[in-house]
């Protein structure tokens, strides 16, 4: 069992290369919530426009060795990091990776996802409105096949 002193959370956006298709975000799912049950990493992605957010979730040294995989994953482009931080519990605790449609208006009111071009990089707190359309969909848009 993981110790909720090792959980640390990570938030961060990226570009597509190229964009996906829905059968393709279902093959990158179903390789994620088998690899992240595995390493019992937990989050939510969101994809619009060729454009990822993803929240990620876990115990070192897991989560950093994700993430570097896909810093170098030739599907992306400009890996920006918004949040990492150690947390207390997870936001995501049953999720291995929920995935949520979601549409650009949705994405660009949230003050902390901007256009890759305007990014603003590293926050250690991702900015409220961001966390409120995370807390929309684990109401009800998201899934976790």
């Amino acid at each position: 069992m993981v110790s909720p002193n090792s959980l640390f959370r990570l938030v961060y956006q990226s570009l597509a290369t190229p964009p996906f298709c829905a059968a393709a975000l279902e093959v990158l799912l179903v390789k994620a919530r088998t690899h992240n049950q595995a390493n019992y990493l937990t989050g939510m992605l969101l994809y619009v426009d060729g454009q990822f957010l993803q929240v990620l979730e876990g115990p070192e040294p897991a989560l950093s060795q994700l993430y570097g995989r896909i810093q170098q994953d030739p599907r992306h482009t400009d890996v920006h990091t918004l949040s990492y931080t150690p947390v207390a519990a997870r936001a995501f605790p049953d999720w291995r990776m929920a995935y949520a449609p979601v549409s650009p208006a949705e994405l660009q009111q949230t003050t902390g996802f901007l256009p890759l071009a305007q990014s603003p990089g590293f926050a250690a707190h991702p900015p409220g409105e961001l966390w409120e359309l995370l807390r929309g969909f684990a109401r009800g848009v998201a899934i976790d096949g």
